[in-house]
């Protein structure tokens, strides 16, 4: 009995001793992935890439509404009559962890001048605009964003989780859906757009996240 008494309190000491020496373990290998991801900040390309979203032939080039240099999309409005009129974008600049920062600056807007109510969508936090699906015939019908992490977003998986934005419609609702993603490894930065009496066609503008080697 007292050989099996000392047997069990080495036991319990051995297995006190294991846990110990593991747990500092544990944290230096989180210190150590953390301190990488530091080393590694993400930061936007300056060059910029556009992906047809859809519309009608007409038009022409409308200035283009682009976020500032740092700054990735969060969120859009839209003004609309009848049509799809003027579009842009809320912009928030992106922290070197992947991160999205709280200041939100507006981009200039893309398309005519026209109609009175504003729609808005927005990502939900922490989440930034990498596409978008709706409608599109003649005109712009309808725009949806689909929003992701940054962090995955730049870890160019194939399937980032995505949650959509508050649909944004026009009052007549027609057209066949549409839809546009950024390439793989790319955030939404800018819109740009063909217009007359109203928005004739759509492109969302793209930036590469990149991390520093």
């Amino acid at each position: 009995m007292a050989i099996s008494r000392i047997t069990l309190v080495f036991g319990i000491l051995f297995l006190l001793a294991f846990a110990a020496l593991a747990t500092p373990q544990d944290r230096d290998h989180d210190r150590d992935r953390d301190h990488d991801r530091d080393r590694n900040p993400i930061h936007i390309s300056y060059e910029r890439v556009a992906r047809d979203f859809g519309g009608g032939p007409g038009g022409r080039p409308s200035p283009d509404a682009l976020c500032e240099p740092g700054f990735v999309a969060v969120g859009f409005h839209v003004q609309t009559g009848e049509y799809f009129n003027q579009a842009w974008l809320d912009c928030a600049r992106l922290r070197p962890d992947g991160s999205v920062g709280d200041e939100i600056r507006m981009s200039g807007r893309t398309g005519s001048p026209g109609g009175r109510p504003v729609y808005d969508a927005h990502c939900s936090d922490g989440r930034a605009l990498r596409g978008l699906r709706g409608r599109t015939g003649a005109s712009i019908d309808e725009a949806i964003g689909e929003c992701s992490y940054v962090r995955e977003i730049a870890e160019r998986r194939d399937d980032p989780r995505t949650e959509l934005t508050e649909s944004i419609a026009r009052p007549h609702l027609g057209g066949r859906p549409a839809e546009v993603q950024c390439p793989r490894g790319m955030v939404v930065t800018g819109f740009k757009s063909m217009s007359g009496e109203y928005m004739d066609h759509l492109w969302i503008v793209c930036s590469e996240l990149q991390r520093d080697r």
